[in-house]
């Protein structure tokens, strides 16, 4: 009867185990506003297992990430992209409610040297 009790046990946990391994704590969509005029960002990211890869605002005018890194000592990201434009956009924030799938990221965005409150939120 013993391990009959274990079973069950494990297999009312596994759920809760399974949602608590959702890979790597970058993967996925984000969605955020910065600036002024709280301009709506999407951030797309995804780890290969050697670096982190990425776009800014995916679609017609995407960016593409030429520089990514986390430290996860201390939970911090930071990200570099360069717009058709020219423009250079630098985000830095810290990852908090790593436990959750909607996780956030907040720090700043920095447009060719102007830095801007940032909120991404995993979606």
């Amino acid at each position: 009867m013993k391990p009959l009790k274990s079973l069950l046990l494990h297999a009312a946990l596994l759920p809760a185990f399974a949602l608590a391994q959702e890979g790597y704590p970058l993967d996925g969509t984000w969605r955020g506003q910065w600036g002024p005029e709280a301009t709506t960002a999407v951030v797309v990211m995804g780890w290969d297992g050697t670096r982190i890869e990425g776009r800014i605002n995916p679609g017609r005018n995407t960016s593409n990430f030429t520089a990514a890194t986390l430290d996860a000592s201390q939970w911090t990201v930071h990200i570099e992209a360069v717009t058709r434009e020219g423009q250079s956009i630098v985000i830095e924030g810290t990852l908090a409610d790593l436990g959750s799938y909607h996780r956030t990221l907040t720090g700043t965005w920095t447009v060719d040297g102007t830095a801007y409150p940032l909120t991404l939120t995993r979606e």
